[in-house]
């Protein structure tokens, strides 16, 4: 890991195994854009792009995961997150390619069902989405919604579904790949169409 661990990660690891069902199986089709570079069949789910640079719900060099979000207007805005966060110029904009995935997950930490995990008073869902986890991360440091999306892959869950932080009203799911069993399914809608075209840039 790139950053310095968060102590809240045992704390949350602690509670999630007190659960007598953490996780729940999520089925759909979920959104992600991304820059052409990264828009072919593997890079698009691979999770490396986050490893590296890390994201809300997983710090840099932790583990793999996939940004995706349950509508095309959320996922097209998550994808510009980083643009606005530094204020990037306008010549920094690059083409995008917007695809949908068909998902099939049997373990997600679900964070939006307000019946669910956002009921117990050590979720405070108020306080991960408000954080501002590039400058935490910056500072050296893991940040708290970082060490409970590591809980959550370190018992097996195949991600995360949450609330945007970025957009209100939209929900994201972040996939972690090298989690899936072997029943789950993450599936790239029309992926040979998406490499034809690829393939004539």
């Amino acid at each position: 890991m790139k950053v310095k661990s968060n102590p809240r990660h045992a704390a949350f690891l602690a509670q999630l195994k007190t659960l007598k069902r953490p996780f729940f199986g999520w089925e759909g089709i979920a959104f992600r854009a991304t820059p052409l570079p990264h828009a072919n069949a593997v890079k698009l789910l691979d999770g490396k792009g986050s490893l590296k640079t890390g994201g809300r719900w997983s710090a840099a060099g932790t583990f793999p995961a996939v940004n995706l979000s349950t509508s095309q207007e959320t996922a097209v805005k998550e994808s510009s997150a980083s643009f606005t966060y530094y204020n990037f110029v306008p010549s920094d904009v690059r083409p995008k390619v917007l695809v949908g995935i068909r998902l099939r997950l049997s373990t997600v930490l679900d964070l939006v069902d307000p019946r669910g995990l956002r009921m117990l008073p050590w979720v405070v869902l108020e306080e991960l989405l408000a954080e501002d986890w590039r400058k935490v991360n910056d500072a050296g440091h893991e940040a708290q919604s970082q060490a409970l999306g590591r809980a959550a892959h370190d018992l097996g869950a195949e991600g995360v579904l949450a609330p945007s932080a970025r957009v209100p009203g939209g929900i994201n799911i972040v996939c972690f790949p090298n989690s899936l069993a072997s029943q789950s399914q993450m599936e790239i809608l029309g992926a040979e169409e998406v490499r034809r075209w690829l393939k004539k840039r």
